[in-house]
């Protein structure tokens, strides 16, 4: 899960930084955590979050602004609006934004609102529920290697187990539109997170799976990959 705090006031960061990791380690949900201190910097990077802790106040470009183009990239960013002022409560609604805080946090209220944001975002962080030999078995989406077409199912191969399922590749794509998986081929989306190795034209994943980059997709997949890994080292 991608999660952007963006606050020109850094003694406010580490704080809500430990109690949004320590949240994700307790509930098994995989996430990136992007620290700044510049609105400009992220409305330039054009990255995709999924929750987004926001000031309001900020030099050059207000929250508020930034909010609005992180909706346009991602219409399910869960937001939350975190500042030292009073009357932007209704500016806050009118983005539909979960929480705002007043500084310093309350973590009952973050614990409250994350809880709602997860029931917010689309289920891609939780659970799945895939069939087996006609049983139903309950899949932790971040434990998907990844999937594969099979003539005309798709096969999907979990850390531990493999499942093949009805439907068509495309509609798991639209099921985890911002999520840590790609498509590198038309055949195949992996999860990011189980990629062990990289080439330009070939990926290597976790249980030594190589899953080819198509040639029309390999500029475009060398992009994601270094933004993905630059995402991990911050």
């Amino acid at each position: 899960m991608r999660i952007l705090i963006c606050d020109d006031e850094v003694r406010y960061i580490q704080p809500l930084r430990k109690c949004l990791e320590q949240y994700m380690t307790e509930h098994n949900i995989p996430s990136e955590i992007t620290e700044a201190v510049s609105p400009q910097k992220i409305l330039l990077s054009k990255e995709v979050y999924d929750i987004a802790f926001l000031d309001i106040q900020m030099e050059n470009v207000d929250g508020l602004t930034l909010a609005k183009e992180l909706r346009r990239r991602n219409r399910k960013t869960a937001l939350f609006f975190i500042t030292n002022y009073e009357g932007y409560q209704d500016n806050a609604m009118d983005l539909q934004a979960l929480r705002y805080f007043k500084k310093p946090f309350e973590p009952d209220r973050l614990i409250a609102g994350l809880d709602k944001a997860l029931e917010y975002i689309d289920g891609a962080y939780v659970d799945v529920f895939l069939y087996s030999g006609g049983v139903q078995q309950r899949v932790l989406v971040d434990d998907i290697l990844y999937l594969a077409l099979d003539g005309r199912k798709v096969a999907v191969q979990t850390v531990k187990s493999r499942f093949l399922v009805t439907g068509k590749l495309e509609e798991w794509i639209e099921r985890f539109p911002h999520t840590f998986f790609r498509q590198p081929h038309k055949s195949f989306l992996v999860n990011l997170h189980h990629v062990e190795r990289y080439a330009y034209s070939e990926l290597q994943i976790s249980d030594g799976t190589r899953i080819p980059i198509a040639p029309k997709k390999q500029p475009e997949f060398r992009r994601i990959w270094f933004e993905y890994n630059g995402k991990k080292k911050c």
